[in-house]
């Protein structure tokens, strides 16, 4: 039985009251129906990435859909810069060029471009081999969704395993979801 709040769906229970996110479920089932290759093979998260950004577009065609957007608008100019978030960096030191997932760039969001006024979700997503930098992830995605940051309607976290299952938290208004 899921949590108030939530609702049981195909690929796990979801927040019941999320825009469009029947959109969002078909797309992640149809990821994971058809790339089980992907997901036993132990390709890299960017591939993974990748392709499910592919299937996303299909359903939210009114949008971009982009994996590691780097920029964004200037308020000063109309030029665009290196995406940044009100994290706090001492913590963890964050890098443009890092690998190890500690980037402020999101593996894939769905937005329209040139504006921040109009970014939907944000998505990070791991293996499960790999959650190592799953705590920078929930804290990047706490920062995407803040009312202080960059504004994303709503953030998700998505954990792959080899047999296509999956765990997810979502997050909005800079809390996970169901937060007080």
């Amino acid at each position: 039985m899921p949590k108030p709040g939530y609702k049981k769906t195909e690929i796990g229970i979801i927040p019941e009251e999320w825009e469009d996110m029947d959109r969002f479920v078909k797309a992640v089932q149809c990821f994971v129906v058809n790339e089980k290759f992907l997901l036993k093979n132990n390709l890299n998260e960017r591939t993974m990435t990748h392709k499910l950004a592919e299937y996303l577009q299909k359903e939210y065609c009114e949008y971009h859909v982009d994996c590691e957007y780097n920029r964004m608008p200037d308020k000063s100019s109309e030029s665009y810069i290196k995406k940044s978030l009100p994290i706090d960096t001492k913590k963890k030191k964050i890098s443009w060029d890092d690998t190890t997932g500690a980037t402020v760039f999101p593996d894939i969001i769905i937005h329209k471009r040139g504006t921040n006024k109009n970014n939907f979700i944000v998505i990070e997503a791991k293996k499960k081999v790999n959650i190592s930098s799953r705590d920078m992830d929930f804290i990047k995605l706490r920062a995407f969704t803040s009312p202080l940051g960059l504004r994303y309607k709503y953030g998700v976290y998505i954990e792959f395993d080899e047999q296509g299952e999956l765990y997810m938290k979502f997050f909005e208004g800079g809390k996970e979801y169901g937060e007080k």
